[in-house]
């Protein structure tokens, strides 16, 4: 074969087609060389094809990526911001539908000042002297006139008692510490004996109860125990003569002034008003009280005796003291428990500078003709008679009975006083929603009523509930309270129905 021509060996030719020949040297020539110089070819079986479904995207910038999360960041937060501000709102509107509405404006209807109505009473006041009333649960009080201090004899043992009971109570039942008595004290009996004053006889190294002392005190009226209890209680009769004083300017009995603790010294004067005043605090002590209406007492070296003021034990009077001299003549301060409805008060009278009453002078005599005749005055029968002086120291006599009429008179003028009725209207409450008033009328939930004297005064004022109780149900919104004295009577008002709703809506914006 000459260098022109073609070959005509077919596995010669590559796959490519080209020409051949030493001038033409194609794709298929140069492939070949390759694998001739790289080796064996590989089957197809040998080799494996990888396609990707999708061909990979172009990396991304830095700063486009920075970006999107950016957004990204922004999208989310702005849509849990919203989230928490819905449910915040939603929040807040609950709580301002479910808050109890404020408070309704209660407003009294014809409260004020009324007065106990009927005749106002009239004490019997003694003709001399002075006289005086009260019922201090009611705050009543009343004078038979201007008073100017006087002797009140042994009427000083009320506060002397007090004095003691408050430095050392003794609670009701028991007896109290124990006092020796001293030689002093014991000499003390034989000082009074002479000047014919109350005594009991006491013995020096004795030893008694404070009870035992206060029952000779108040009950038998002894001196020589007022003293014994004077200087045992703050050491010397000056220093305890200063504390009745301090006592009764705290009881507001400002003409009162002591000098002793028995009231046998004329220097020991208050008024009757005053006197009364001490009365009311010694009652409010139990023991005071008990031992002071003792009809009897027994005490050593004495046996039973009974007690000065014969009286207490009957008709309903309960103390407290009498006490006579030659100065203060008769004074005597009563005690006795009106009841009325169910309910006890306390009254008290009293009476100083009440002296031996004049005998009446014997009817004149009268022409008989025809017969024995007698003139219109000595018809009338007397209600006095003579005394001897040893009658006229024991004022029951004649004291008695001007303060008893004064007692009777003043439980009888207590009277019940209604001040309110259940379901009576005492007001009315309003609330202003959405530019509208609504007024709702208010009514007394029950009745009440106190006890008074006619012409005492009744005051009456609404006072309504605290925010929070408050409520625009038909349910308590307010009380009113009743005052009468120290009296104090307090009655809860309510709504006749509901105050309209102003709705969730009103609720909402302004709740």
């Amino acid at each position: 074969m000459s260098d022109g021509e073609p070959s005509s060996t077919g596995p010669d030719r590559t796959d490519g087609g080209g020409p051949s020949g030493p001038g033409a040297r194609g794709p298929g020539t140069a492939d070949a060389a390759g694998r001739a110089a790289a080796g064996p070819v590989p089957s197809l079986d040998e080799v494996a094809v990888i396609t990707p479904a999708h061909p990979d995207p172009p990396p991304l910038r830095p700063q486009h990526a920075r970006r999107r999360r950016h957004r990204r960041t922004i999208l989310w937060s702005s849509v849990a911001l919203l989230v928490v501000v819905v449910a915040s709102a939603g929040l807040v509107a609950a709580q301002r539908i479910a808050r109890p509405l404020p408070q309704p404006g209660v407003a009294a209807g014809r409260l004020g000042v009324s007065v106990v109505p009927g005749p106002a009473p009239a004490p019997p006041w003694p003709d001399s002297g002075q006289g005086a009333v009260a019922i201090p649960a009611l705050g009543y009080a009343e004078q038979s006139g201007p008073e100017q201090p006087v002797p009140i004899a042994s009427l000083t043992k009320m506060t002397t008692a007090v004095v003691v009971l408050r430095d050392h109570p003794v609670p009701l039942g028991s007896s109290g510490p124990t006092v020796t008595i001293t030689p002093d004290e014991a000499a003390q009996f034989d000082v009074n004996l002479a000047n014919d004053e109350t005594n009991i006889p006491l013995q020096a190294g004795e030893t008694l109860t404070e009870l035992q002392l206060l029952e000779a005190l108040l009950n038998q009226s002894a001196d020589d125990v007022a003293y014994t209890l004077a200087v045992w209680d703050a050491g010397s009769l000056p220093a305890f003569v200063a504390k009745m004083d301090a006592l009764a300017g705290s009881l507001g009995a400002v003409h009162s002034h002591y000098v002793d603790a028995s009231g046998f010294d004329p220097g020991s004067v208050s008024t009757a008003a005053d006197t009364l005043r001490v009365a009311a605090a010694g009652m409010a002590i139990p023991t005071f009280a008990s031992v002071a209406g003792m009809p009897t007492v027994n005490l050593p070296g004495v046996g039973t005796a009974r007690n000065i003021v014969t009286e207490i034990g009957t008709d309903g009077i309960v103390g407290v003291k009498s006490g006579y001299t030659s100065q203060a003549s008769g004074c005597m301060v009563l005690a006795g428990f009106r009841s009325v409805d169910g309910r006890s008060v306390l009254v008290l009278a009293s009476a100083l500078g009440q002296k031996e009453p004049v005998p009446a002078p014997p009817p004149a005599p009268t022409p008989s003709s025809g017969g024995p005749t007698t003139t219109a005055a000595s018809a009338v029968p007397t209600t006095t008679a003579p005394y001897s002086a040893l009658e006229a120291q024991y004022p029951l006599l004649y004291t008695g009975p001007i303060v008893e009429h004064l007692l009777d008179a003043s439980e009888s003028a207590i009277v019940p006083v209604p001040v309110v009725a259940a379901g009576h209207t005492v007001g009315t409450a309003s609330a202003e929603w959405g530019r509208a008033r609504r007024v709702v009328p208010v009514v007394a939930a029950q009745g009440a009523w106190l006890l008074g004297v006619p012409g005492q005064r009744v005051a009456a004022a609404m006072a309504p509930m605290t925010p929070s109780g408050a409520t625009t149900d038909a349910g308590s919104v307010g009380a009113v309270r009743f005052t009468l004295g120290p009296q104090v009577e307090t009655v809860p008002v309510r709504l006749v129905h509901r105050l309209p709703d102003p709705g969730w809506w009103w609720k909402v914006l302004h709740n």
